[in-house]
């Protein structure tokens, strides 16, 4: 009996195992992706500072300083290139890995009255649009091989665009500013690749990206002056091939 628990133990764990080393994942690779950022959470933290002899905003408002706090979700397209490099010792495979995304993932809402209120400015509105532009990340990867299948975690350095745009509508007419900030935050996920040959491997991964919070600071010909600062995050689901050298 303990022959037969012997043998079906090596057939269920020996063979495989063995089979697990005819693929070797070490080695330069590079490849494309593309996918989609989800959950966007852009967090405003916004003072405008109306000057005292504006001639925009209407009299109640002159002089006057209007915060707004509010969050915002968005999502849209990424899509890039990623390049990287692994070492495998048995099953485990370690690694680094750069990439470089595009990205069209925005949010954009329509404030009734603001700033001031209705009372104060009845015909009024605030258009705010926000926006990733792209963003780039430098991460290390550890994950298991079965054979053709990795299975990963990662995590590490995230650098990104945030575009941040307003649209005031005022007794005066309309304002328009727009500004942008670069950003230097993190990132973390995991994934699961399958290599199709020993060359070309696809893969499918989730990870959330955190930009951190930056501040923009804009000015009016009238003497107004906006303060923001943003905090932004979001997840990115995307597919990709790489390509083994």
């Amino acid at each position: 009996m303990k022959k037969l628990v012997l043998c079906a133990a090596v057939a269920v764990f020996g063979v495989p195992a063995a089979y697990a080393q005819s693929h070797d994942w070490s080695g330069w690779y590079g490849g494309i992706n593309a996918g989609e950022g989800r959950e966007a959470d852009f967090d405003l933290s916004a003072v405008l500072e109306v000057d005292p002899a504006t001639s925009f905003f209407p009299a109640p408002l002159a002089g006057g300083t209007f915060p707004t706090n509010r969050s915002f979700s968005g999502d849209g397209f990424v899509g890039g290139v990623q390049w990287g490099y692994n070492v495998q010792n048995g099953g485990l495979v370690l690694g680094g890995e750069l990439d470089l995304q595009t990205s069209d993932i925005s949010s954009t809402i329509s404030i009734p009255n603001a700033p001031g209120g209705a009372a104060n400015n009845p015909e009024g509105f605030t258009d705010l649009k926000f926006g990733v532009d792209y963003f780039t990340t430098a991460r290390a990867r550890a994950g298991y091989a079965f054979d053709r299948l990795l299975v990963y975690g990662t995590g590490g350095i995230a650098y990104g665009k945030v575009e941040f745009d307003r649209n005031y509508r005022v007794a005066g007419g309309e304002i328009r500013d727009s500004a942008s900030s670069n950003r230097t935050g993190w990132i973390y996920g995991a994934g699961a690749e399958f290599a199709m040959t020993d060359r070309i491997s696809v893969r499918g991964e989730y990870s959330r990206v955190d930009l951190g919070s930056g501040g923009f600071d804009t000015s009016y010909s009238d003497g107004t002056i906006g303060r923001a600062s943003i905090d932004t995050e979001f997840d990115v689901l995307r597919a990709g091939v790489n390509f083994h050298f």
